[in-house]
């Protein structure tokens, strides 16, 4: 059977005819491969460097972690947090600690009846000394302390080494004329249990609340404001002996002072410059409550003693009027703290493969440093 050429000429014209339509596609096809491999890879990628084989485009490691060898992907530098304690927090603790452990070595000696010079300044100094370097230690090898937790405890040590030894003040103001005033011995005793108690109650409301330092600064200036105005009430209500009146109502006072500022905080953290004022506004509170004094000279029948209530209260005032005035005021964001970040960075990561033969790779690990200078 002859099969004729012609048969396959309409076959060959429509190949051709496809072939000539697809060539500019080809050619565009082949423009645009180069141009799509060579697109931007995304944010965040690492480049192989020159002459080396080229790896898959990896995610820069986040900031503070960098590449090691092994089955870690990356080793975490320390960092501070805002939830860690601040060094100026610690200073204020070892300072308050080594206070405590003088006073409880002046404590044992009167417990145990240590009069020797020589004998009596062991436990002080044994105290003294061992106190902040327990509280270092617990920071470093048990591990860093909450923030607020120092500066809690060592604020509750003061106010309660202050709570005790205005109750001995007292005791010994209203029984000393009958000779039943405490021994050195109970004095001592009360005052360190109220200053361990407070250190402790200090602790755990650090634990719980994280308290800011301004809440602790505020509750330290309301104890010194209830101590002075309750002082000046009793004075006013006094009779014969006006200090009397002025030990009972001042420790009153500073009771009252610590709750209240206390619950204060719970709800409202006043700006330093709120509490500067307030400070102005009490003391300029007085000053204005004092200018009843010169009316007694009209009234020579009247104890001047009552005159104390005038800057009492026109204290306590003051410090009201200041603080709603400055309620809303804010600290300045330096004022606040911020995370430090140490201005040299140092990294380890391993060297570049030479070839994609693990045999080849080279050992050991290449530390890079960097920095703002």
């Amino acid at each position: 059977m002859k099969v004729s050429p012609a048969l396959f000429r309409p076959f060959t014209k429509r190949f051709w005819t496809a072939a000539r339509a697809a060539l500019p596609l080809s050619i565009l096809a082949c423009l645009a491969a180069p141009t799509a491999s060579a697109q931007t890879p995304p944010p965040g990628t690492v480049y192989p460097a020159p002459g080396y084989p080229a790896a898959p485009y990896a995610p820069t490691p986040a900031p503070g972690t960098y590449p090691t060898y092994g089955a870690s992907a990356a080793v975490s530098m320390p960092s501070t947090s805002r939830n860690v304690r601040t060094a100026g927090e610690m200073n204020y603790l070892y300072a308050t600690s080594g206070a405590w452990g003088v006073g409880t070595g002046i404590w044992l000696d009167a417990i145990f009846g240590i009069t020797n010079p020589g004998g009596a300044v062991v436990m002080p100094i044994v105290f003294g000394a061992g106190a902040p370097i327990a509280a270092f230690f617990t920071d470093n090898q048990v591990g860093p302390l909450a923030r607020g937790v120092p500066s809690s405890m060592a604020t509750g040590l003061v106010l309660g080494a202050v709570e005790g030894i205005a109750i001995s003040g007292v005791q010994w103001q209203h029984a000393r004329d009958k000779q039943q005033d405490w021994t050195f011995r109970t004095q001592t005793s009360v005052t360190w249990v109220c200053a361990t108690g407070g250190g402790l109650a200090g602790l755990a409301l650090g634990e719980l609340t994280s308290p800011d330092s301004r809440n602790l600064a505020l509750v330290g200036s309301g104890a010194g404001w209830g101590t002075l105005s309750g002082a000046m009430l009793g004075i006013a209500a006094s009779g014969r002996d006006w200090k009397d009146g002025a030990s009972i109502a001042g420790l009153v006072g500073y009771n009252v002072g610590i709750l209240g500022t206390g619950a204060l905080g719970l709800v409202h953290t006043p700006s330093w410059d709120s509490q500067k004022y307030m400070w102005f506004g009490y003391a300029g509170g007085a000053l204005a409550g004092s200018l009843v004094f010169p009316f007694y000279a009209l009234t020579p029948d009247a104890d001047p003693k009552t005159g104390f209530i005038g800057p009492a209260l026109g204290s306590l005032a003051g410090a009201a009027v200041a603080a709603a005035l400055t309620f809303d005021w804010q600290d300045p964001a330096e004022t606040r703290g911020k995370i430090f970040e140490p201005p040299v960075q140092v990294s380890i990561a391993p060297p570049p493969r030479l070839s994609q033969a693990p045999s080849e790779t080279p050992g050991g690990l290449m530390l890079t440093g960097s920095g703002t200078f």
